[in-house]
């Protein structure tokens, strides 16, 4: 059988000496995993399409539901070139790309999540302050995965300085476009307390600790 479908490219891996193994989050199907063969090839055609922070259309083969699908052929949609020219803004996006892989499970539709992701994207790549922004997406993508973190402080489980609580409440409650508009967020120890609340759930991202290693080195 064969289908169109949209989705992001959350990561990708190298599956034998030419082929590639995708992690895509899929408007129709929610996440899953399919085989690009001969990705890995110099000038494959469907090398740019299927990198992560990519959005595309894929078309797909797939005629057994216990073997991972084919793509075979696709096309851009949103490249997100703005994030993936720089560094930095670059390793938040796949930071949130993790959290999206970690948090997702297979073959669960959820429209939500799906534009909550194409808007952290699109957002990274134009905002002043990506740390606020990741920080928000983590609080957004943990309250629709059911592990809201302003329920975890109203019953009173954490322990928090008055002041970053006052400003994880605010970016809970701001949408993308006002991120910036915000004062006195203290951006470093807001998205701190929010990892320790994330790695109560999932193993810590490995990208939090490559950000934190390049902050320990431009200090």
């Amino acid at each position: 059988m064969y289908y169109t479908i949209r989705g992001l490219v959350l990561n990708s891996k190298v599956q034998g000496e030419y082929n590639k193994l995708i992690t895509i989050y899929s408007y129709e199907w929610g996440k899953i995993q399919t085989v690009v063969q001969s990705a890995k090839r110099v000038a494959a055609k469907l090398s740019y399409a299927t990198e992560p922070l990519t959005e595309s259309e894929f078309f797909i083969f797939n005629n057994n539901r216990y073997v991972r699908p084919k793509i075979i052929g696709a096309h851009i949609l949103e490249n997100n070139t703005k994030i993936k020219t720089d560094f930095k803004r670059n390793l938040y996006a796949l930071y949130a790309a993790e959290i999206s892989d970690k948090l997702a499970p297979f073959n669960l539709v959820n429209v939500v999540k799906y534009n909550l992701m194409v808007r952290i994207w699109a957002i990274l790549g134009v905002c002043m302050y990506p740390k606020r922004a990741l920080s928000a997406f983590i609080l957004r993508f943990l309250k629709l995965s059911g592990y809201g973190f302003l329920d975890y402080l109203k019953h009173g489980n954490a322990f928090i300085d008055k002041k970053i609580e006052q400003n994880i409440r605010k970016l809970s409650n701001c949408a993308g476009k006002d991120l910036d508009l915000l004062e006195e967020i203290e951006d470093d120890k807001v998205l701190n307390y929010v990892e320790s609340y994330l790695t109560k759930y999932v193993r810590r991202p490995s990208l939090s600790i490559f950000l934190e290693e390049i902050d320990k080195n431009s200090k």
